[in-house]
């Protein structure tokens, strides 16, 4: 596949860490692939865990997996909310059953777990979660970039060169794109972008009504 055809989806939360997310947008907008950045909720604001912001193009109720050549999975904190989402777990899972590339890095591993394709497979991750990848059947390696089939997952932000340029070489042995795109969100209307103005905050709102638990939300920092 030639990379400009490439349809390629990334994944947003809060506390997400921002090289790993916006590395991928970045570097794979540069080759001309579409790459659309998608959350549990359409245009909402996620904040990094140092405050970088990013709107998601999508919901992924409203992406089809069929027309995802590449998925995604940025870690920092945000997988930790990203697993909790069962319409994001259903989208990932779908992606891998179907034959799409799956990408996760750092604490992505949880998400693998979550959606249930980590076991059996050969995965590396962020050493802190590598009890959590062996518990769920996982093969851990410790490697800077590991592909088992269309599951490619590394551990860190410096290992992000290694970890891009292995998806690049599994698009390029791809057939061709999947799917008709009618899920893919117009050019126009998209809001992922690099550039900001005000920064985002993370702040704690109440897990529901009468309730001492808790939840991370994203904020933009009022001046």
């Amino acid at each position: 596949m030639n990379l400009d055809d490439a349809r390629i989806l990334v994944l947003a939360e809060s506390q997400y860490q921002e090289l790993e997310l916006w590395y991928p947008v970045l570097r794979f907008r540069e080759t001309g692939a579409d790459v659309v950045v998608a959350s549990p909720e359409r245009g909402a604001l996620y904040a990094s865990k140092i405050g970088y912001p990013v709107r998601s193009d999508a919901a992924v109720t409203e992406i089809d997996a069929a027309d995802v050549d590449a998925l995604i999975i940025p870690g920092g904190f945000a997988p930790e909310a990203m697993r909790r989402s069962a319409p994001l777990l259903d989208l990932v899972r779908t992606c891998y059953q179907d034959g799409a590339i799956v990408a996760a890095i750092c604490h992505a591993g949880w998400v693998l777990v979550s959606a249930g394709i980590a076991s059996g497979r050969r995965l590396t991750c962020v050493p802190i979660i590598r009890d959590d990848l062996i518990s769920a059947g996982a093969d851990y390696v410790d490697q800077p970039v590991v592909r088992d089939g269309n599951l490619i997952t590394s551990r860190l932000p410096n290992d992000l060169p290694a970890f891009c340029a292995e998806i690049v070489v599994a698009l390029d042995a791809a057939k061709g794109p999947r799917g008709d795109g009618r899920s893919w969100p117009p050019a126009a209307g998209r809001q992922s972008a690099a550039t900001y103005s005000v920064p985002a905050e993370l702040r704690q709102a109440p897990g529901g009504r009468a309730t001492a638990n808790y939840r991370t939300v994203s904020a933009v920092v009022a001046r």
